[in-house]
């Protein structure tokens, strides 16, 4: 077992600094790092193993996934002797990361983290990660190395925050050409338009005394709820956040438009019955893509290698979302796990390099796109030499290569996405009209962000 070496530190123990801004929800995050603070008093952290700067990973990845990302580790080690690498599964989403937080205001971070790329504002602003601007320059990273919403998503306050490990195109739009013959469509047609995607709906849906068996699509359930509201409303030609004045837009007019048109699938389809079909979905084989309960659906890039793995002969296409003529043509947002220095973490060189490999170099990008199946940040990546031409594979990239939008870059996205959530779900269930229900997310999304003294500030 390796053991650490007492008194090797590289960095002062107590030059963490956090900043404690506003109160409210937000509050309630910073002040576990503020009690943290006090409680962790000044501690001094091995770093070194028998000689080895010690690096260690809090990543998010199982299953697969996780054997694929191991395997990126290990060939970073092999090419990198003097550093102890060590990747260490911390489960983390927009709701779940009070364990990180916990650790920053203790002093003992991990010295590298993965972030969900909506996270970045949030996390730069209450003062968890180091900028990384001039470590790019250093490093000659530029923001023209890298599809611009992914490059945008980690740009805040005038700083680079983190460094983007995976591109998500979101999303594909996936038909099973099966369910389509049966239907009598052309099955080498998909649809392109909004009142095409309503016509194949009609006759992909199916009843059974009065109980729906397979439905067309459920406009409401791409990846959940909020995805959903921003998938179709960016589609619809709406817009979710004024960067030139600081303004949550959730109420922007094409997006009420979007979401007028998901409760329409609700009404005629009845959404309780919805509802009771979407009982018996799962994952795996019992993915309702692949058991034909759902005719047509967005597809989030990691989706083929499960598809290829529980379904392998379904005759499936991908294609661009369907939008409306004054919509959006082939519209598509970027999300996607980036990659971070937390604040105060030791090793900052040692740590660096290995996010530097990871997302900025071609041998690092190129192996990580082959061992999980998911597209680097770096456009330059030569990863994408491998998937040109490759079925399903190459379509995303299209998707990518044409993508405009990332997720709104402020740091009060998780409580954007609830409010989105409730939206959604208060609308389609019929408690408020589209509009009344965006114009709450709007008013309850923007005080948040008005208690963090955030007018004219934004993304840089």
């Amino acid at each position: 077992m390796n053991t650490l070496t007492e008194g090797q530190t590289d960095k002062p123990a107590c030059s963490l600094t956090i900043r404690l801004r506003g109160r409210s929800a937000v509050e309630s995050k910073m002040g576990v790092l503020f009690i943290a603070l006090f409680l962790g008093g000044c501690t001094h952290e091995q770093t070194k193993v028998h000689g080895k700067k010690l690096v260690r990973v809090w990543h998010v990845w199982g299953g697969t996934m996780a054997e694929g990302f191991n395997k990126v580790c290990d060939a970073f080690r092999k090419t990198h002797p003097d550093i102890d690498l060590r990747p260490v599964f911390a489960a983390n989403d927009l709701a779940t990361n009070q364990k990180f937080f916990t650790a920053v205001a203790a002093r003992k971070p991990p010295e590298v983290i993965f972030v969900d790329g909506p996270q970045v504002a949030s996390w730069a602003e209450w003062g968890a990660l180091e900028p990384l601007t001039n470590l790019c320059k250093q490093s000659g990273i530029n923001e023209k190395d890298y599809f611009a919403p992914c490059w945008r998503q980690n740009a805040y306050e005038g700083n680079v925050w983190a460094m983007t490990f995976c591109a998500d195109p979101n999303f594909g739009f996936v038909w099973n050409k099966n369910s389509f013959r049966k239907a009598g469509l052309d099955p080498e047609r998909p649809p392109k338009t909004i009142e095409e995607l309503d016509r194949y709906a009609r006759a992909l849906t199916m009843f059974e005394k009065g109980e729906l068996v397979r439905v067309g699509l459920i406009p409401w359930a791409q990846y959940g709820q909020a995805n959903s509201i921003f998938t179709w409303g960016w589609a619809f030609g709406g817009d979710f956040f004024d960067y030139k004045t600081n303004r949550i837009t959730a109420d922007n007019e094409r997006v009420v438009k979007a979401l007028e048109w998901m409760v329409s699938y609700a009404k005629q389809y009845d959404v309780t019955k919805v509802a009771s079909l979407q009982q018996g979905f799962g994952s795996a084989e019992q993915n309702p893509f692949i058991t034909g309960k759902v005719a047509m659906m967005c597809l989030h890039i990691g989706g083929i290698a499960d598809l290829a793995r529980y379904a392998p002969d379904l005759d499936y296409g991908v294609t661009y979302i369907p939008s409306p003529p004054e919509g959006e043509q082939h519209s598509s947002w970027v999300g996607g796990w980036c990659v971070a220095l937390p604040n105060g973490a030791r090793n900052r060189d040692a740590a660096w390099e290995f996010v530097r490999w990871l997302c900025a170099s071609t041998e690092g990008t190129e192996l990580a796109g082959k061992s999980t199946g998911l597209f680097p940040g770096l456009k330059t990546s030569p990863y994408f030499e491998t998937v040109r031409g490759k079925k399903h594979y190459d379509k995303f990239l299209q998707i990518l290569q044409e993508c405009r939008h990332q997720r709104p870059v402020m740091p009060v996205q998780a409580r954007y996405m609830r409010e989105l959530s409730r939206a959604v779900d208060a609308a389609v269930y019929g408690k408020a009209t589209p509009k009344e229900a965006l114009a709450r997310a709007r008013v309850a999304t923007q005080r948040e962000l008005d208690i963090l003294g955030q007018g004219g500030k934004g993304r840089s």
